[in-house]
Formats: structure tokens, sequence, C-alpha cells
């Protein structure tokens, strides 16, 4: 009986301790796209590093957006993606959680009482990739990762002018990511992004102040990784969600323009 305990807690270490060290290479981050530009824009108020045990995004622009007049609440967001090249040999990834942070002027009872953050890890795998042959065939999997909906109590008493740092737990499990086989990126056979979705609600009960994010919003997404064996088959069938010939692209041979259909 000992000896089983002893082999078990070896064994839950070990876990931790795979899970605990980052690849000797980091993803570089190749492009970044926004659905809501004048929240956030990339190449202007959109930052992204990635670090072994994080992926900051700094959205220096989000903002609230018109008056609650007491009656309606007041809302601030970003959903954005971020496409990730050259992912390490033999390792994936999760999200573990996530911490936001600002600085926010609250005036006369304006409270922020709700932020949400959303990860979906997304896999594009080009079905004939060698040789490209037109049409071009895309599927498409992905999996969220975190997403939470975080109780906060900002401000709500009064003036409220300071920086504010709310921690978000996930409610699950991990979700890993499929196990990188090293050659993901632009012109390569698969790409990967992380789509994520920002937002801060807050509520103004007198009708009377007034609400601002000083300096946006940036996010800490908590990264862990594992080591791991790659395999096609089980790469190609990763996914909560899974899309067969998802994006098609065909060519007009006279000024060979792409269409996507």
């Amino acid at each position: 009986m000992r000896c089983s305990v002893f082999l078990a807690v070896l064994s839950s270490l070990a876990a931790v301790l795979g899970q605990g060290t980052p690849p000797e290479v980091l993803p570089a981050v190749s492009m970044i796209t926004s659905k809501v530009p004048f929240q956030c824009s990339p190449g202007k108020s959109i930052g992204v590093s990635v670090e072994p045990t994080k992926i900051t995004t700094s959205l220096s622009e989000v903002q609230f957006q018109g008056t609650g007049h007491g009656r309606t609440d007041e809302f601030a967001s970003c959903d954005f993606r971020v496409e990730l090249s050259y992912w390490y040999y033999k390792y994936r990834v999760a999200i573990s959680g996530a911490t936001i942070r600002g600085h926010a002027n609250l005036t006369d009872g304006v409270q922020i009482y709700q932020f949400n953050t959303t990860a979906i890890f997304r896999l594009q795998h080009l079905k004939n990739f060698s040789p490209i042959t037109p049409p071009e065939i895309t599927n498409l999997s992905i999996s969220t990762m975190l997403t939470e909906l975080i109780p906060a109590q900002i401000g709500g008493e009064g003036n409220f002018n300071d920086d504010f740092e709310v921690a978000v737990k996930p409610s699950s499990s991990l979700v890993w990511s499929p196990c990188f086989h090293g050659s993901e990126g632009i012109g390569n056979q698969d790409t990967t992004f992380f789509d994520f979705i920002v937002s801060a609600t807050s509520s103004d009960k007198t009708g009377q102040g007034t609400g601002k994010l000083t300096s946006g919003l940036t996010v800490d997404w908590d990264l862990v990784w594992e080591e791991c064996t790659p395999d096609w088959t089980e790469m190609y069938s990763w996914g909560d969600v899974r899309i067969d010939n998802w994006e098609t692209c065909t060519y007009r041979a006279a000024n060979n323009q792409t269409y996507k259909v």
C-alpha cells in the first residue's frame, strides 16, 4: 500500500513539473486583427507579448461607450485575433487563468461590476498542401480554453480614481492545444490563432456619474506547458468543434485574384 501511494505521489509531481516547464523557444506573433477597430486597433492600440508563463494583451483605447443615465449599463470591449507561428516541437499549451489590470476614474457612484475574458484556440489545416493545387481547401478546429464572466465591485460609492486588478480562475479543467510539430505558421500547412474577447461592464445608478478607463485594459493570460508526442491523426481530429472544408479558395487566371467561399 505504501509503495502504491508513493508511486501515485511521484506521478502527480511529474505531471506538475511537466506542466511547469516552458519550451526553449516561444511562438512569435505573426498578425493581429480586430473586429472592433474603434475600440482596439492593430498597430495602434493592441499590444501582444509572449512570455514563458503568460501572454499579455494591452488594449490601451478600450473605453466605455455612451452614458447609462441610471437606466442602462455602459460597455467596453475588444474582440481580436492573434496569429502565432513556430510553436516549439513536442509541446502543447493551455490557459490556466488570467489577470485583468487597469486604472479607472469613476464618479458619483459609477461601478464596474463585471468583466468577461474569453480565449479560443484555432487550428486551420490546409488539406491539399503538397503540392498546393486549386482550389485550396482548409479545415477548421477550435476549442475554448477560457471563458469566464467575473463579478467585480470597483467603485460604487462616491468617486474612485485608482488602479485595479481582478483575478480570473477557470471553472473547469485545462483545455489543451494539439501537440505542436514545430512548423505551424504563415505559408505552412497549419496555422494557429488565439481569438480573445475582453470586456468590462459598468452601471450608473444615479445617472449623474461618469466612468473612464484611463489606460484601457491589460490582460495577462496565464500559460501552462506540457511535453507531448506529435501525432498527425490526433492533431487533425483535435478540437471541440471541427469543420471540414471550412474554407475554399479558387483563382481567376486572368489576374490571379483569390476568391474565398
